[in-house]
């Protein structure tokens, strides 16, 4: 018997006699939980609770799903609630069996209805990611291929709200120089770092003890998978980055990002600063169409695929899959023009060569 937890709810799990019973205790407190468990199955060992009817609901599906696919993974939280939702919104005793399209259709349209925690309309993306893609999909794809259950057959494209298309924000030079130059001088090196490396706004930010100088690179964050990003450094950044550290540790500072003040005190940039100051410097630019830190990424990511192609961009950008960084190889008229540059030379002089070297 196990017992686990599901947001602030117990859930029971129970094997009995070959069959394998879950639910949710809607208890709160352990103890209580420990209680319905065992009353549970009692129950089932009266013959009490129906296995089919049981195992084929969406509650009890969605339960066996986030245990097997989604319990161990670092977005846990958000599947857990992303499933509440789909089960709220189509109905916990909705047999798997059951739903169909027109189903689904119904739980996206009362979706839309519903604001976000901000009071503003839910984008179609995220009621995609709520109701379709992080849900329903692989979860009646595992109730199919592992529990046997016969699933209705969805075309989910056709049920899929429309999605505009990511865009890939790239500048020219002097739009950079222009942005850099309206920068306070403290900024400005963690601009650079932006526009070098394609960081996320909150990745710049590192804390002092992730960078290893001996190495070269500094760690970002722990992705999806489990594993670290680590960022190889350029030898010019990491003495940089050394002579930082050095000033904000003498400090008690944790971040290599400084601002001295006029006292000559040191105090950290933060990035809710830094993206402050960037928005400013962007509107006395005149850069329009522009995010004060995300396009910077987008920039350097396209810019590194460009030079390097996509392995090293996804190297750099730390993406778990290549699929996430093809989005930024997108060529520009002069790579095209570039690419259509090679020619090929059919003189018989040429033609002629060819052979000899060939025999």
């Amino acid at each position: 018997m196990a017992l686990y937890k599901r947001g602030d709810v117990w859930h029971y799990s129970f094997t009995l006699k070959g069959w394998r019973y879950r639910g949710s205790t809607h208890c709160r407190r352990k103890s209580d939980a420990l209680l319905v468990e065992e009353r549970e199955r009692r129950h089932a060992e009266l013959g009490g609770l129906s296995r089919d009817k049981e195992d084929w609901s969406l509650e009890a599906v969605s339960d066996l799903f986030f245990t097997a696919r989604g319990a161990d993974k670092k977005s846990a939280a958000d599947i857990a609630a992303r499933l509440e939702t789909t089960v709220r919104l189509i109905g916990p005793n909705m047999l798997v069996t059951e739903i169909s399209p027109k189903v689904i259709q119904a739980a996206i349209q009362a979706r839309r209805l519903e604001p976000s925690r901000r009071g503003r309309p839910l984008s179609n993306a995220t009621i995609n990611r709520d109701l379709i893609d992080q849900t329903l999909r692989p979860m009646l794809r595992f109730a199919a291929h592992n529990l046997e259950i016969p699933i209705k057959q969805i075309v989910w494209r056709e049920l899929r709200l429309p999605e505009p298309r990511g865009r890939t924000r790239t500048f020219k030079a002097q739009e950079l120089a222009a942005w850099r130059a309206n920068l306070p001088a403290w900024h400005r090196p963690v601009f650079d770092f932006f526009v070098r490396y394609g960081v996320r706004l909150g990745e710049a930010f590192f804390h002092c003890d992730a960078v290893d100088l001996e190495r070269g690179e500094v760690v970002l964050r722990t992705r999806k998978a489990g594993d670290d990003h680590v960022l190889p450094l350029l030898p010019e950044d990491v003495s940089d980055l050394a002579a930082r550290i050095g000033r904000a540790r003498a400090a008690g500072i944790d971040t290599p990002w400084l601002r001295q003040m006029k006292d000559g005190s040191l105090r950290p940039i933060t990035y809710g600063g830094f993206a402050w100051a960037s928005r400013k410097a962007l509107d006395k630019a005149g850069i329009e169409d522009a995010r004060p830190a995300h396009d910077l990424r987008h920039h350097a990511a396209t810019e590194i695929t460009r030079r390097g192609g996509l392995k090293a961009a996804q190297v750099v950008l730390g993406h778990a899959s290549i699929i996430s960084t093809q989005r930024y190889a997108h060529p520009n008229r002069a790579d095209t023009l570039a690419a259509l540059g090679h020619k090929i030379d059919h003189s018989d002089e040429t033609q002629e060569k060819k052979v000899n070297e060939n025999r």
